[in-house]
């Protein structure tokens, strides 16, 4: 019996586990979007610039159109120093 709840209890366990991956990395994702937007180097160097950035599971996306290469390296040094930022795909083009 004891055998039974033991392995019954695991399974519940690992269930919670399992689902709550997914709200946790999502909750991450968002707080880095939201981060990267309300950075003040987004909102006073690159403000004039059309940056989207998407994160999923902590791989960041950045697309959209910049002035310069400048304010290209600079919004990926940007993104890339947010905490949970696991890597960078740079799209922006000049």
């Amino acid at each position: 019996m004891k055998r039974k709840y033991y392995v019954l209890l695991l399974s519940a366990v690992a269930a919670m586990l399992v689902t709550s991956m997914p709200v946790l990395a999502s909750k991450m994702d968002d707080r880095i979007e939201s981060s990267a937007k309300k950075s003040y180097v987004f909102k006073t160097y690159l403000k004039s610039d059309d940056i989207k950035v998407e994160s999923k599971n902590g791989v960041v996306t950045l697309k959209g159109t910049v002035a310069s290469d400048s304010h290209k390296a600079l919004a990926q040094e940007t993104v890339e120093n947010q905490d949970g930022v696991k890597s960078v795909d740079n799209q922006l083009e000049v």
